[in-house]
């Protein structure tokens, strides 16, 4: 008895959207407009921002670098180390926040989805 494998079926083209050198993204997540969102878990690569949308093919800290930075004073609205992204399609953005930098155990009050 002869088996058939499975052909491959190619649909589509693919096409560059960015290129990433140096920290390691873990998310990306396209918006129900077309707009491209990334994360970068601050896991010992050089993070500057740990939420990012490509802007005119930049990368630029979403929603602001003031959100990326870790506020001590403010510690719940700071993004801290963010490992999953998700544009749900109705305009929102789900962002999950372990809030544990280097694998450290989560800084309290930080960690939210």
């Amino acid at each position: 008895m002869i088996s058939m494998l499975p052909n491959e079926q190619y649909f589509g083209k693919l096409e560059l959207v960015y290129s990433f050198y140096g920290a390691m993204p873990t998310g990306v997540s396209t918006s129900e407009t077309g707009r491209f969102f990334i994360c970068f878990p601050k896991w010992g690569d050089d993070v500057k921002f740990t939420v990012a949308e490509i802007v005119e093919d930049k990368l630029q800290p979403y929603p602001s670098i003031e959100t990326n930075l870790v506020n001590p004073w403010n510690i719940t609205m700071s993004f801290i180390s963010v490992q999953s992204v998700f544009a749900d399609g109705r305009g929102t953005l789900w962002v999950l926040d372990t809030a544990a930098p280097n694998f450290s155990a989560p800084i309290k009050g930080g960690g939210r989805n």
